[in-house]
């Protein structure tokens, strides 16, 4: 589809650059004019905006998103349509992708790989509570933002939560497909805990644990097959963290945690063993525990507790984990070789998102707007060091801050400095010279000088077609950086159409962007029939801007009047309102007029004249 950047959507969205495009619509960062934030705007494509199906499932995915609110998940502010532009407003999450990281730093450290856990499992349990199923987990759909907060988003495919939900279809990324939804169709909120599994297995390995050269064979294995143990690829896994695995992928949707919310305290309970250096399974963490939620509530990341525990209770479970661990280590060899590729390839997860990231010290805020000794007061907690330096800006006003550097989300340690931009205002810039140039060059000419072209305009005039002829700014006048202005371009000169028959001149003038009317004029010149001139109600003429051609009735004839014994005032006067020149031939003065009488007339009385013919009236 055509790149929509620049334009603004539904009167509003301002759409700045296109982030992402996938196989159903593109995702742009935009600007939301009425409450001034950034958002992303998710844009369905045009050959699918035609398909009724798709585009209630577009329109499913905003009301179902906007049923949820919660920290870990991307929230959904608006949806709508504008003209054939089908759309969804969601918000904004700078940073970079679960995938982005696996694909640039490989299997993550448990403790690290549990930071992203356990946040993401709290906007799913928060899903699953509200009734919500997300059905295509994938790493794509996990943002890490640049504040360190871990968002689950895109509910493209989400349904509300039956007991066996029937896809109709098997839908999702093959590669975190749960059994039943290869083997029937059919999911519940065990399928999106499976894919989660699966999320965690990669997390922790570097690697997906199925592959397969054709989608069919992964999902056969999936079907056919269970997922080993993550130490089995990577022996830095501790063995809570393997159990885990095996829960949540269990291939019999009954062995696995009922949803994302009875698993979210074993996760948090795992984080905190692994960061106080406990070593301990998933039978040391109490699987019956009572946590209350409250159906509004999820805990968020770091925040819950485990209560009322009881002893533990035999649920199969341990056995069950035990007989997969030893089958798992009849193919340990195999894994073992794969384990040492991947540490070839794969970082230890250190990288940015966890040192510049959630690990370090404090987050720089959002300062833009405020006054400096507001943005100093705010920095100050965070014992960092401030410069300020002045800019030029276009949208914040004098006096204020503009942005900081490291920008707002980043995470800085103490002692650090942090440079804090503070308006000068606009910069006043001089309007070049662009006569004689090409649209492109003037374009770009203009927004390296610092505006922002604006739209063609163009002008019927002297100058050949195409030829920039101005700007709709003088030359040499100083403006605001950023101002629009908009580029004047010939259409070159109007045709000449007097003298030519009607439907010639009709068929020359058929072709150019006119508003055109006719009407009919006596002409003494020009025959009957013929056209007399184009006209006009502006110099120069814009595009679509209004023209009459007149066509020719011939001359209009009328009769000479009998003005003899009338006085030269009164002769004169009739004869000039029936349109004829009149010579006066007299000895008089002329302030005799009014006295003196015709005594003769050139040509006589009922001769045929023609308007604008000359008569002479005699009075001697």
């Amino acid at each position: 589809m055509a790149n929509l950047s620049g334009q603004v959507i539904a009167s509003r969205y301002l759409v700045k650059s296109l982030v992402a495009s996938g196989g159903m619509a593109s995702v742009y960062l935009a600007h939301d004019n009425v409450l001034e934030r950034e958002v992303a705007l998710k844009v369905i494509h045009p050959h699918l905006a035609k398909d009724k199906s798709f585009v209630e499932k577009f329109r499913r995915e905003a009301k179902v998103a906007a049923k949820l609110s919660h920290s870990n998940l991307v929230n959904v502010f608006d949806q709508g349509t504008d003209g054939e532009v089908i759309f969804l407003v969601m918000e904004y999450v700078p940073g970079i992708t679960l995938r982005d990281a696996l694909n640039d730093f490989g299997a993550l450290e448990p403790n690290k790989a549990l930071e992203i856990i356990e946040p993401l499992t709290s906007g799913l349990a928060a899903a699953h509570l509200a009734g919500i199923l997300h059905r295509d987990l994938k790493p794509e759909n996990v943002f890490l933002s640049d504040g360190g907060n871990v968002k689950l988003g895109d509910f493209g495919l989400a349904r509300a939560i039956s007991q066996h939900t029937q896809t109709g279809s098997v839908v999702g990324t093959v590669a975190y497909l749960s059994p039943e939804l290869v083997l029937r169709g059919q999911a519940d909120a065990r399928s999106d805990v499976y894919s989660l599994g699966v999320m965690i297995f990669e997390m922790l390995t570097g690697s997906q644990p199925y592959r397969g050269e054709q989608a069919v064979q992964v999902a056969y294995q999936h079907a056919n097959d269970n997922i080993p143990a993550p130490s089995t690829v990577n022996p830095k896994v501790p063995e809570l963290l393997d159990e885990i695995v095996l829960w949540a992928t269990a291939r019999n949707p009954a062995d696995r945690p009922a949803s994302a919310a009875t698993l979210l305290p074993v996760i948090a309970r795992a984080r905190k063993d692994l960061e106080r250096g406990l070593t301990t399974s998933l039978q040391d963490i109490d699987k019956t525990a009572r946590i209350n939620f409250d159906s509004d509530f999820v805990p968020a990341a770091g925040a819950t507790e485990v209560l009322e525990t009881t002893p533990p209770q035999s649920t199969g479970l341990e056995s069950n984990n035990a007989q997969r661990l030893r089958r798992s280590n009849k193919r340990s060899r195999f894994w073992l070789i794969l384990a040492t590729l991947f540490a070839l390839f794969g970082g230890a997860g250190s990288g940015w998102w966890f040192s510049s990231g959630p690990g370090g010290l404090a987050a720089i805020p959002d300062l833009s707007g405020r006054s400096l000794e507001a943005a100093i007061e705010a920095l100050l907690p965070l014992g960092v060091a401030v410069e300020q330096a002045e800019e030029n800006s276009a949208d914040t006003k004098a006096g204020f801050v503009t942005r900081t550097d490291p920008q707002a989300g980043a995470r800085v340690f103490k002692n650090s400095t942090v440079t804090v931009f503070i308006s000068l205002g606009p910069k006043q810039i001089t309007v070049p010279e662009v006569a004689g140039l090409g649209t492109q060059e003037v374009a770009s000419l203009l927004t390296e000088a610092g505006f922002t072209p604006g739209e063609l305009k163009q002008y019927f005039g002297p100058n050949p077609k195409g030829q920039v002829v101005g700007l709709s700014a003088e030359v040499g006048s100083i403006l605001n950086q950023g101002s629009t202005i908009d580029i004047l371009v010939s259409l070159g000169p109007l045709p000449e159409v007097a003298g030519l028959p009607a439907d010639e001149a009709r068929l020359l003038l058929a072709g150019l962007s006119l508003t055109l009317k006719e009407s009919e004029v006596f002409d003494n010149e020009i025959a009957q029939g013929l056209a007399v001139a184009l006209v006009i109600d502006q110099t120069p003429l814009p595009e679509g801007g209004n023209a009459v051609l007149e066509i020719s009735k011939g001359p209009e004839i009328i009769e000479m009047p009998n003005i003899i014994g009338e006085t030269i005032a009164a002769a004169k006067t009739v004869l000039e309102s029936i349109g004829l020149r009149v010579v006066v031939d007299t000895n008089q003065l002329s302030s005799n007029f009014g006295i003196a009488k015709v005594k003769r007339q050139s040509p006589a009385a009922g001769t045929q004249l023609r308007v604008g013919d000359s008569v002479t009236i005699i009075s001697r």
